[in-house]
């Protein structure tokens, strides 16, 4: 009885064994890191308050952009969307519950219909831990791998912290967590918490 329980247990070793997966280093998959600025498709949830010497206003973001189209959903504290943006080549669209407003950029529906400084076009890259391009820029300050940790532009002074990884397909980006913009009595505070890549 007792040899039967030993071969028993043994031969129940031996077919565990053989049901593992077989792995080696060899063959895992090597993701390669591709600049941020290679990053141009997303769908992208965040969180943020902007913050003024009357206040401030905070809630989140769905973020999607791809050559279709560029959508902004602003949601409140509590989940429910309070406006939503588009934006083309010709124009930017802000729908709220009471009216919808046309303008040719994202920046100016933000300030004049939500009275909301919250520059879209610069968030674009300095969301991805980038200066804008066609902006004024005046200092960068980089870490040891070449990220971004501090930048002034355009009036603007941001700082980050923490990162990211974005895996899509054999590609891996890194990207900011978190990032604080003050400009005059403005303060953006930004972070963000869901982050896929768009494959085309």
């Amino acid at each position: 009885m007792k040899h039967f329980i030993v071969t028993l247990l043994i031969s129940a070793t031996l077919t565990g064994c053989s049901l593992m997966p077989w792995s080696s280093d060899d063959d895992a998959e090597v993701l390669m890191f591709l600049p941020a600025d290679q990053l141009n498709q997303w769908d992208l949830t965040a969180k943020f308050s902007v913050s003024t010497t009357e206040g401030t206003e905070s809630g989140s973001i769905r973020w999607i952009l791809n050559p279709s189209e560029e959508r902004l959903d602003v949601l409140s504290p509590t989940g429910s969307v309070v406006a939503q943006l588009t934006v083309t080549e010709l124009e930017a669209r802000l729908k709220t519950d009471d009216r919808e407003t046309v303008a040719k950029d994202a920046d100016t529906l933000f300030r004049e219909v939500m009275e909301i400084s919250l520059p879209v076009n610069a968030l674009r890259y300095w969301v991805r831990g980038l200066d804008a391009p066609n902006m004024p820029l005046e200092s960068v300050e980089k870490d040891g791998e070449g990220r971004i940790t501090e930048l002034a532009q355009d009036g603007w002074q941001l700082a980050y912290n923490g990162n990211i990884s974005i895996e899509s397909g054999s590609h891996r980006f890194e990207v900011p967590r978190r990032l604080t913009a003050t400009r005059g009595d403005v303060e953006i505070r930004w972070a963000s918490t869901e982050w896929q890549a768009i494959t085309k």
